[in-house]
């Protein structure tokens, strides 16, 4: 009987093969030795990913990551460090604080931050950091594009400036709160006046009362060289309070939440857009059913799951750290009575 790998590249594999023979697939995994399998609809079997062992190396990594789509204007990199595995996202487009015309019309590619892929990261979970990294990297976009009038001016020189980029900072934020705190009551169409996000500006279009909830649909007007898909759409802002803090927060909330549900639909492995809302929740919940609720018929199995679920949980502790942290690390961890999983580890005079 021929049996699949639940990986897109479908190695073939005897069920009943001594696990020295087990194939390892393209991505780095390899089935354990007598795994159960499901039927698949075409009438073959599979071994579901989490009965695949993961060795995760740059080549395989690599391999993962050139099925992977994203939107336009990102790319995924993959790299290693030590023996440290990463992935990064390049962001391609304009300046975002261009110092002069020059520099505005051109383009530049900027990265994310490191996303660390640990050595027994399955396949599908490199998909799941992808979406993730794509994500994030547009939100630190989307802090810094947008901007808001810190003087009364309506002249168009005037100051302006981005409350929510990622470079603010805190260690100097931490002692001047009381000066950070202040606000005034809540008058939108004053405050859309000097608000823009990535050159767009915002009309309101509605304004509906939801208990002590105000909802107020902005349409977004404007041409922009960044977040395209923004242009000529609404955005709908739920305010909990009746000032302006809350309506400015939670405006750049909605705007993040629209670049992750643009990232949703177009991040794919393989052509398969598995975070898209097209997806029946119903049909996701009974997948999943079917491929985790399945015993092995073969005893032996057992053990070689618990052995590579060890491997995999165990390598995941971090050890202790020194002077305070350890110190507020020990106290939270002593204060349970009675604590499973993996504790930390008590550094030895080697580590």
């Amino acid at each position: 009987m021929v049996v699949f790998m639940s990986a897109p590249i479908l190695n073939l594999i005897s069920r009943q093969t001594n696990v020295d023979q087990l194939m390892q697939n393209e991505f780095g995994e390899t089935p354990l030795a007598f795994s159960p399998t499901i039927r698949l609809a075409d009438g073959g079997e599979a071994i579901p990913q989490q009965y695949l062992d993961v060795d995760r190396k740059l080549d395989n990594l690599s391999n993962v990551v050139e099925h992977i789509s994203v939107p336009a204007g990102y790319q995924l990199f993959t790299g290693q460090e030590g023996s440290c595995l990463y992935l990064v996202v390049g962001v391609f487009g304009k300046e975002n604080y261009p110092a002069s015309a020059e520099i505005a019309i051109k383009d530049k590619v900027v990265y994310s931050r490191r996303w660390l892929i640990e050595p027994t990261t399955p396949t599908s979970e490199i998909v799941q950091t992808a979406l993730l990294a794509v994500k994030k990297a547009r939100e630190h976009e989307a802090r810094e594009l947008f901007t808001v009038r810190i003087d009364r001016s309506l002249d168009q020189n005037s100051r302006v400036a981005t409350p929510f980029n990622c470079h603010l900072d805190l260690p100097l934020m931490a002692g001047s709160e009381s000066t950070l705190t202040s606000t005034s009551a809540l008058d939108v169409d004053k405050q859309l006046k000097g608000l823009k996000f990535a050159g767009y500006t915002f009309e309101v279009q509605q304004r509906i009362e939801l208990g002590r909830k105000r909802l107020f649909e902005l349409n977004v007007v404007g041409k922009s060289s960044h977040f395209l898909e923004l242009a000529g759409s609404l955005i709908s802002v739920i305010c909990q309070h009746q000032d302006q803090r809350d309506f400015v927060h939670q405006l750049i909330n909605a705007l993040i939440a629209r670049s992750d549900r643009f990232v949703d639909e177009l991040v794919s492995f393989k052509g398969f857009t598995r975070f898209s809302h097209t997806l029946d929740p119903i049909a996701l919940a009974k997948f999943s059913y079917k491929t985790r609720n399945i015993k092995a018929e073969d005893t032996r199995f057992d053990e070689n799951f618990e052995n590579m679920s060890y491997k995999v949980d165990a390598s995941k502790a971090p050890f202790y750290n020194d002077g305070e942290l350890g110190r507020q690390q020990r106290q939270l961890i002593s204060s349970f009575s009675s604590l499973g999983g993996y504790l930390p580890l008590e550094k030895t005079a080697n580590r």
